[in-house]
């Protein structure tokens, strides 16, 4: 009876989890940390890790929590934006998991086995979930900048309309998503510093040639991504600075036809940076306008209540004026009678 107890309640642990993360790239999120339930969660892991036996599959299963933390990450951005309490427990079991898989590889290495195979895999395994955390940041971002830009024309109109009360609140919601905005960004050169932090302790553990490759692969990912980007945010990548892409790149893999390995991923990596360099350059070129959309922003809600005060004084003005004109009737005809 206690067997099939056990077989029952590891396969309610398994089954589920194993069959979403195949028909998606991501596991279902499930119980996420902004429920009161969440140690459930955690429970479920460490029972599945006790009945795991081979290290291979412990650190297989690091990059699965890894990837329903991903998952949790995604939902609770959706759900409740870049605030909300639980994103900073997703975020910080992620990096666990991920520490805890090269914890793993490093012990076994220890042990003089050969554990390239492992990491290459477990490097593929998680290539997709790493790229969807990158994609959930990157529509989030998106998702906020729309919002900033519908709430500047509900000001615009707001001040047309002499609403003082209307304009500060919405003001009030415009300085809110900017900080939200902030926020993410901070997230995001987070999560990809310490992704890529991981992946680089990973990459080590493999041999020179799938390094190489890997490296190549990465930087044309890198370029698609780049040109998609530019054709979303409005920006140019120059012609020359494409060439000296391709260029790099072109010698990169005959320098790994020739097996010279460590050259052809030196020469991957300065490709790839020189388009994260001209992204960088565009990131900035974005945060001036911005910038200068915030001052301008500034600058109209001070002309606003400038106005707006002016117009008080001259209607404040006014009705003075008629009251006196009224008074002055009344003496008049107290004077005829």
């Amino acid at each position: 009876m206690k067997k099939i107890t056990i077989y029952v309640l590891m396969s309610l642990l398994f089954v589920p989890f194993m069959v979403s993360a195949q028909n998606e790239q991501l596991p279902t999120a499930g119980i996420t940390p902004e429920s009161s339930f969440y140690f459930l969660d955690k429970f479920g892991e460490s029972l599945r890790s006790f009945f795991t036996f081979s290290k291979a599959g412990k650190a297989r299963l690091q990059v699965i929590f890894a990837s329903e933390r991903i998952a949790e990450i995604r939902v609770i951005l959706e759900d409740k934006g870049v605030e909300a309490k639980g994103l900073e427990i997703a975020e910080s079991r992620l990096k666990a998991n991920l520490a805890r898989m090269n914890e793993i590889l490093s012990g076994e290495k220890e042990k003089g086995k050969d554990i390239s195979i492992l990491a290459k895999e477990l490097d593929e395994d998680f290539d997709g979930p790493r790229n969807i955390l990158k994609e959930t940041f990157k529509t989030e971002k998106r998702a906020l900048e729309i919002k900033i830009q519908e709430l500047r024309i509900k000001i615009d109109v707001a001040r047309q309309a002499l609403d003082a009360t209307l304009v500060e609140t919405l003001s009030k919601e415009l300085d809110n998503l900017k900080i939200q905005k902030d926020l993410l960004e901070k997230k995001k050169d987070q999560h990809n510093d310490e992704l890529d932090q991981e992946e680089d302790k990973l990459e080590r553990e493999m041999d020179d040639k799938d390094e190489a490759e890997k490296a190549i692969l990465e930087a044309e990912k890198e370029r698609a991504e780049t040109l998609e980007d530019a054709t979303e945010e409005g920006f140019v990548i120059p012609a020359t600075v494409i060439e000296k892409f391709d260029g790099l790149i072109a010698q990169a893999k005959e320098l790994l036809a020739k097996t010279n390995y460590q050259g052809a991923e030196q020469l991957a990596e300065q490709a790839k940076k020189s388009l994260e360099k001209e992204k960088d350059k565009n990131e900035s070129l974005k945060d001036e306008r911005e910038k200068d959309e915030d001052l301008k922003d500034e600058q109209e809600q001070e002309k606003f209540e400038k106005d707006n005060n002016r117009l008080k004084k001259e209607q404040g003005e006014n009705n003075d004026g008629n009251n006196d004109g009224k008074n002055d009737d009344s003496l008049d005809t107290e004077e005829s009678d």
